[in-house]
């Protein structure tokens, strides 16, 4: 029987979708389920800096002009957590306090040290593409319904503007 988990936290996190001149997002394929920078942003962090020191940390980009687009809480289903690392988050916390932004790409720096989930290969996709392979998942699960729907809303604003 699933616990009541209405009273833990929400994990505040951020996601970042940062252009290079040509209109490419950084994002990353992986194997059908499409990646953008981010992270969990720590107790005493503002959420700005936090998805500009987890761009760099993930993929070596100096990001620009960095705003918040939009902060939106979902909670997590019984069948969200896939990974080990998730099943640990979904027994401390309820769900995403999520925060959005946009911004540009400046350059591309070499960390001094690459944390364990910094991307390699390609970082950079077509507009078009990325909307492409997030569409594909559809349906959404309901777990993740809201979150998906906030990405493909804004990533269409950019493609038409």
């Amino acid at each position: 029987m699933e616990r009541d988990r209405s009273q833990l936290p929400f994990r505040k996190n951020c996601e970042g979708y940062f252009f290079d001149k040509h209109g490419n997002v950084l994002a990353k394929d992986m194997r059908g389920f499409l990646a953008f920078p981010g992270g969990g942003v720590g107790e005493h962090e503002d959420a700005k800096k936090a998805v500009i020191r987890e761009t760099f940390e993930e993929t070596g980009a100096v990001v620009k002009n960095v705003r918040e687009i939009k902060e939106l809480k979902f909670v997590w289903g019984p069948r969200w957590a896939k990974t080990e690392k998730q099943k640990r988050r979904h027994k401390k916390f309820q769900g995403e306090d999520m925060h959005f932004f946009v911004g540009e790409i400046e350059k591309f720096e070499e960390p001094s040290q690459k944390e364990e989930d910094f991307w390699t290969g390609e970082k950079l996709l077509p507009l078009a593409k990325a909307i492409q392979l997030i569409e594909s998942r559809k349906p959404f699960d309901e777990d993740i319904q809201e979150y998906r729907e906030v990405q493909l809303k804004f990533l269409k604003e950019q493609l038409e503007h």
